[in-house]
């Protein structure tokens, strides 16, 4: 870039410059941040997910891979239990992807150029999350991610690598452990939006309520 470029950069950028409101608005976006590497760099595997990877920022990494077929067979279940067509899913996550995708500080060019791709990452680990979370309740009815369907808590397979009783004992609580990653995180605007789809309704408290329940 040469000289007068960077000028001319920089003075259009001066010029669409907001006020101080605007850029709290901007910072008020980011909820979810990458781990400065001048902590990360003490230990590297304390803050890097081991068995699962929710959201952008370990999206993709080899040793995770062999977890997303889990995650696709969770939608299905997910779907099934559900009875609302995938499609409402995603026109109500293709609604508010901008505000997802801001949530992220940071966050990959590759995301910003692929919005559907970000919005099936973004429906493939919110449902992976909402049935780990509905998973470790449903042995408390007033905990359950959906109380209305407690009679259907067991509609896995009873050898399921994940959400048979195995899998909740031995499984469950590494993925629970990665989900308390500061870079492993997902937006809580996108828990409830997939909550309202499955109710109807939107009630940000109860995705909230069944984390505290499960972590506290």
């Amino acid at each position: 870039m040469g000289e007068n470029e960077w000028v001319m950069n920089v003075n259009q950028e001066l010029q669409n410059m907001g006020d101080s409101s605007s850029e709290m608005e901007q910072w008020k976006k980011r909820s979810i941040y990458r781990v400065p590497s001048c902590v990360t760099d003490l230990n590297k595997r304390a803050y890097k997910p081991q068995s699962v990877s929710f959201g952008p920022y370990h999206y993709g990494e080899p040793n995770l891979e062999s977890m997303e077929e889990n995650k696709h067979r969770a939608l299905l279940h997910f779907l099934k239990r559900y009875k609302k067509p995938f499609e409402c899913y995603v026109k109500a996550v293709m609604e508010v992807v901008e505000d997802l995708k801001h949530a992220y500080s940071a966050l990959d060019q590759k995301w910003h150029q692929d919005t559907m791709g970000f919005v099936k990452m973004m429906i493939l680990d919110g449902c992976f999350m909402l049935e780990i979370l509905r998973a470790a309740t449903t042995d408390d009815v007033d905990c359950d991610i959906n109380a209305a369907d407690a009679n259907v808590v067991d509609d896995y397979a009873s050898n399921d690598p994940i959400f048979s009783n195995h899998g909740k004992l031995y499984i469950l609580p590494y993925l629970k452990r990665d989900m308390l990653m500061l870079e492993n995180q997902l937006p809580m605007l996108l828990l409830n939006t997939l909550v309202a789809v499955t109710k109807d309704e939107n009630n940000p408290n109860q995705v909230i309520s069944i984390s505290r329940h499960i972590f506290f």
